[in-house]
């Protein structure tokens, strides 16, 4: 024998249980929010170059797009057949010729490769806050 139903309801939309009393104790009311529209966008001042730009009202910019990219130094692309310019160095401690693909700012103090990673490996095992995992 099925059960007998005490109470009965027309369904709701997408199966979803209507209470019948609003303010029925143990009732829960469920209401969706309306979607937010989209951030409006604000207009500000490059403080660079002075050019007006839009950005949302949680971006904190203060250079337009332009100014903004311009401000990080230009990458070097190497292309195939593009020399490369190499500065010869002598070592300071051991007294190697040894190139380097960048120009030293002391030339004078200039380490070559072995007695660099000996001497950053000398200061790594000295150095008393050193981390390891």
């Amino acid at each position: 024998m099925p059960p007998s139903k005490t109470h009965s309801s027309p369904p709701s939309p997408k199966g979803l249980a209507v209470p019948e009393q609003a303010g029925a104790p143990g009732t829960v009311r469920v209401q969706k929010r309306d979607p937010q529209a989209a951030p409006a966008l604000r207009e500000k001042l490059c403080a660079t170059c002075g050019r007006p730009f839009q950005v949302t009202p949680e971006q904190k910019f203060y250079d337009c797009p332009d100014c903004y990219r311009k401000s990080f130094p230009p990458h070097k692309s190497k292309k195939k057949g593009e020399a490369q310019v190499l500065v010869q160095i002598e070592c300071a401690q051991c007294g190697a010729k040894e190139f380097l693909s960048f120009a030293p700012t002391d030339p004078k103090a200039v380490l070559c490769r072995s007695c660099f990673s000996k001497q950053k490996r000398e200061q790594k095992l000295a150095s008393p806050h050193s981390t390891r995992r």
